[in-house]
């Protein structure tokens, strides 16, 4: 798991615990499992929105390296119909 991602993850747990001033007190069964769910939720999506960050960047790289080996593809087809062009005179 990345920093960023332990940070984020830090933060919401942050959220639902209660401040320092705040004695404690009793969760009833529904509240422990609103604070589970809302939790497991915030959780999820912070790990779902780091995955399509890293296969968003993954797939630019990919589209970038097939780019560039169009681009040499490209090059080489010019410089074959000039050699097909040469041999022709």
């Amino acid at each position: 798991m990345s920093q960023t991602m332990q940070m984020e993850i830090d933060r919401e747990v942050n959220k639902f615990t209660p401040p320092m001033e705040v004695g404690g007190g009793f969760l009833s069964r529904d509240d422990f499992a609103k604070f589970a769910r809302q939790a497991v939720t915030q959780g999820t999506m912070i790990g779902w929105a780091h995955a399509e960050n890293m296969t968003r960047e993954r797939m630019q790289r990919k589209i970038t390296e097939l780019e560039h080996e169009v681009s040499i593809l490209r090059d080489r087809v010019k410089d074959v119909e000039m050699e097909l062009l040469a041999t022709q005179k």
